[in-house]
């Protein structure tokens, strides 16, 4: 009997050795076979984020508005146009006409005589009233320094008009009006970009007669004529939108 317990004892310490090393090896074989799947989660993951962080990178950085306007998609700006801002418009083009005219005064100075005529006062008395004048001499040949001057301020305001009305053309900015009023501004806003383009060519024409001395003079007063013309139609046209805006000043308020 007792070695036939013991025999039994040792049968028993043997299964239940194989039955733990047989869980072991299982537990490890899985343990193994679930270590690449983690893995290959982890790199999914990370593939995951590095798509995200490149779509991120992706999206266009729409550039911050300027005063009175907000940013549409597409890099979309709405332009508010207020009362105030078509004033400023005014001023502007007030600056631009200044120089517009000391030009031309500079390219036309030129010696002159006066034009009398003679008128009996009284009793008998008679004086000479200037009636014109009459020039007696060639044209005063113009300074660069004053030519330049009047330059600088014509360049720069005509730069900023053509650059504003490129923007709008293009479809990188839009006004912020109702549709009803921009229906109504149409052909305000067509007269607008026409002009200020005539406007932009003329300003080159300048540029070009008053590079160097010895100017053209005559061509560069004919040029101040002209955009002192193109100034007055496009002043001209801003006082027709500043009339509608305000005549639609109640509409605006409530949008």
């Amino acid at each position: 009997m007792p070695k036939r317990l013991l025999g039994n004892s040792a049968l028993l310490t043997l299964a239940f050795s194989y039955t733990c090393f047989t869980q072991v090896a299982l537990a490890q074989s899985a343990s193994s076979s679930t270590a690449p799947a983690t893995t290959g989660a982890s790199a999914a993951n990370a593939t995951t984020v590095e798509i995200a962080s490149d779509a991120t990178k992706a999206v266009p950085e729409v550039a911050p508005s300027t005063t009175g306007s907000a940013p549409l998609e597409g890099g979309v700006q709405k332009i508010h146009v207020s009362l105030e801002s078509l004033k400023t418009v005014g001023l502007d083009l007030k600056n631009l006409l200044k120089g517009a005219s000391s030009l031309y005064d500079e390219v036309t100075i030129q010696p002159v005589s006066l034009i009398t005529e003679p008128e009996v006062i009284g009793r008998g008395m008679v004086i000479n009233i200037p009636i014109g004048t009459q020039p007696v001499g060639p044209p005063t040949p113009a300074r660069k320094a004053r030519v330049d001057l009047a330059m600088s301020h014509i360049t720069p305001t005509v730069a900023m008009l053509k650059s504003n009305v490129d923007g709008f053309v293009s479809g990188h900015k839009q006004l912020d009006l109702p549709d009803n009023i921009i229906t109504l501004l149409k052909p305000q806003l067509t007269a607008w970009v026409q002009t200020v383009d005539t406007i932009a060519d003329q300003e080159s024409q300048l540029e070009a007669s008053t590079k160097t001395a010895p100017y053209d003079q005559k061509s560069i007063a004919d040029s101040c004529v002209a955009l002192e013309k193109s100034i007055k139609d496009l002043d001209e046209t801003r006082r027709s939108v500043y009339k509608v805006l305000r005549k639609h000043g109640k509409e605006l308020n409530q949008q």
